[in-house]
């Protein structure tokens, strides 16, 4: 059970990674993903690959003992009960922000679905594959939806992506990875679960749609 918990994370994190590195995700979700990063080597492999830098804060204690052996005993000790009254206090608003969040994304629900679209004109063989995936709050509304499709030829999915005005005033983040055209889109935004679901089946024939 654990390792499918760990392998569901996963999905989830890569579909939302676009979103993460634009900034276009939210506190809570930066704070699941973030924390999925930090215990996750191959997600955050991806996540190196995706933006070419990997940031790493580097604090160099020599250079600090160095600095406090020239202080005088008083001094020293008043520093390390301030830095130990700072660690503390740092610690506790960690551990409480930490815990806020973590029950805040645990009210949150992900809707993933599968669907396959007739293309002749713009597929590679005639059909068009997509994935879409609906972060849900605790309120049973939609707040984002990424969308990832493969299937186009090159022609087609370079003018999904740069020149259909469809593109540009209904969806953001467009972008192409491996083939894939990935994008944001807001038209469900703030509907209810139940709506969402009811207008993937409306405007998809065959929808797979599953709560992960």
């Amino acid at each position: 059970m654990k390792q499918q918990n760990k392998k569901r994370d996963c999905k989830i994190v890569r579909d939302l990674l676009p979103n993460y590195i634009e900034k276009l995700t939210d506190e809570v979700t930066n704070e699941f993903i973030e924390e999925h990063i930090a215990s996750c080597q191959e997600c955050r492999s991806v996540l190196h690959d995706m933006t070419g830098e990997v940031e790493v804060e580097e604090f160099n204690q020599d250079e600090e003992i160095k600095y406090l052996k020239k202080l005088n005993t008083k001094v020293k000790i008043t520093i390390a009960l301030v830095s130990l009254i700072v660690i503390i206090i740092a610690s506790s608003f960690s551990l409480y922000i930490y815990n806020k969040n973590k029950i805040q994304i645990s009210n949150y629900t992900f809707l993933r679905a599968e669907y396959v679209v007739e293309d002749e004109e713009k597929s590679i063989d005639g059909k068009i594959y997509g994935t879409l995936i609906a972060v849900i709050d605790e309120k049973e509304k939609c707040k984002s939806v990424r969308v990832v499709e493969k299937g186009y030829n090159d022609d087609s999915l370079q003018g999904e992506s740069k020149f259909m005005d469809y593109f540009l005033t209904c969806n953001t983040n467009v972008d192409i990875v491996n083939d894939e055209l990935h994008f944001n889109t807001n038209i469900w935004n703030g509907l209810y679960k139940k709506d969402v679901e009811n207008y993937w089946k409306e405007k998809y024939v065959n929808i797979n749609i599953r709560e992960i």
